[in-house]
């Protein structure tokens, strides 16, 4: 008892009651499977659909869901690397890799083909919300071969995003290795939008336009697939807060 008692008292002295009782630390819930879905019509005039339900891991735990794509589900993303994130929030990703570099990624693929991308099941440890405007397409491409394309190799990473104004703290320069507001939804852009089910698991629902995933610096001008250097991979990542968590205002750049 006189132990028992000490501890209380201990850790009301040093920890204070509000150790107790302030919110955990939000993470996702590793037990949760989610469902990943990657689609496209092709010039076949099918609806090519490759989904599977993915356990949470890192890029290295891909696996093949058709065709030459191989996907995977994660935490954590470029948003966090690049320190760009809320301090009360955590970054989901979804990513897909060609299984064989040297074809297309997507079966049947046309110029005005749009890729769509749905993530469904997306559960945390509280509840919490998705923040729309935090989406980024992050794509990486081979370093040789964007060499072989006359493209500085330092530029083999490129990013979609969903806000016109995203620069994830001066780290990305649009024009260079960005297109910020490309899934905005306006005309000729792709879209992209989240929301909370009311099993209060998270989805997501990206539409990117094929062009899209030509090198803003590729010097060929045409989109025809197969005639201009496709990445290797691509992510697509959100933010997501704590339930009654305000989202910071964007930041000016950082010097």
């Amino acid at each position: 008892m006189l132990v028992q008692a000490l501890a209380f008292w201990l850790m009301f002295v040093f920890g204070g009651p509000g150790l107790r009782l302030q919110p955990p630390l939000l993470l996702v819930d590793d037990a949760s499977r989610p469902h990943v879905r990657i689609a496209w019509l092709g010039a076949d005039g099918v609806e090519h659909v490759h989904e599977s339900d993915l356990s949470y891991g890192w890029d290295a735990d891909r696996k093949p869901i058709g065709a030459n794509i191989a996907a995977y589900a994660a935490a954590g993303g470029t948003r966090l690397l690049k320190g760009a994130t809320h301090p009360k929030g955590a970054v989901m990703r979804f990513g897909f890799y060609k299984i064989e570099e040297g074809l297309l990624f997507f079966d049947q693929v046309e110029s005005h083909t749009v890729i769509d991308v749905q993530v469904t099941g997306i559960r945390m440890n509280q509840s919490a919300v998705p923040l729309t405007r935090t989406i980024v397409q992050h794509l990486k491409f081979s370093r040789d071969s964007l060499k072989a394309c006359r493209v500085p190799s330092d530029a083999w990473n490129l990013f979609n995003t969903v806000d016109p104004g995203e620069t994830m703290k001066g780290r990305i320069r649009a024009g260079y290795d960005a297109r910020p507001g490309a899934l905005d939804g306006q005309e000729g852009h792709g879209s992209a939008w989240s929301q909370v089910e009311p099993d209060g698991s998270i989805s997501m629902h990206v539409r990117v336009p094929y062009a899209l995933f030509k090198h803003i610096r590729d010097p060929w001008k045409n989109s025809v697939p197969g005639t201009f250097l496709e990445p290797m991979h691509f992510h697509i990542e959100i933010e997501i807060l704590p339930q009654g968590v305000e989202p910071e205002q964007p930041s000016l750049p950082s010097d």
